[in-house]
């Protein structure tokens, strides 16, 4: 049987099922306290993540490099100012992409280098795996939004 080439949207990660990544969203929702009145306080939300060593760090639109909406890297999600202010509004795709950037790093996302002969499966890709857990969590929020994908701007 021929294995279908998928093309990578992240960098390749351990293979985590759709189920286990339900798995881990929905303890991450249990253990934060994420429901559908999240959408109201998301500031205070995010400022209570630091008492779990996650740091917010948002920068000035100014100094922004517009080639993605956010990032994060060794528990800190930067992000612009202007996306901030559209998480605190409720606006569904930022609380999305704030999701998403938190799924990387409650998933403990870490770039592998190793050489395989296999090819990368879409269980692999970071990205893929960070818009499951954002899913799940949205739908715990009551939110419907679930867009295509998330990717840098070149």
């Amino acid at each position: 049987m021929q294995q279908i080439k998928y093309s990578m949207r992240g960098t390749r990660v351990e293979t985590l099922s759709e189920d286990t990544i339900r798995f881990f969203a929905n303890e991450a929702a249990k253990f934060l306290v994420v429901d559908k009145r999240t959408r109201k306080k998301m500031d205070t939300f995010m400022e209570m993540l630091e008492e779990y060593g996650i740091v917010i760090d948002v920068v000035a639109d100014d100094e922004w490099l517009d080639i993605t909406n956010a990032m994060c890297n060794n528990g800190t999600i930067l992000l612009p100012n202007s996306l901030y202010s559209r998480i605190c509004f409720g606006e569904d795709e930022a609380i999305f992409i704030f999701f998403h950037e938190l799924g990387h790093l409650l998933l403990g996302h870490k770039a592998m280098l190793h050489h395989s002969d296999a090819l990368p499966t879409q269980q692999e890709d970071s990205e893929w795996q960070a818009d499951q857990f954002a899913k799940c969590i949205l739908k715990q929020m009551g939110i419907k939004y679930f867009p295509e994908q998330l990717t840098l701007k070149f």
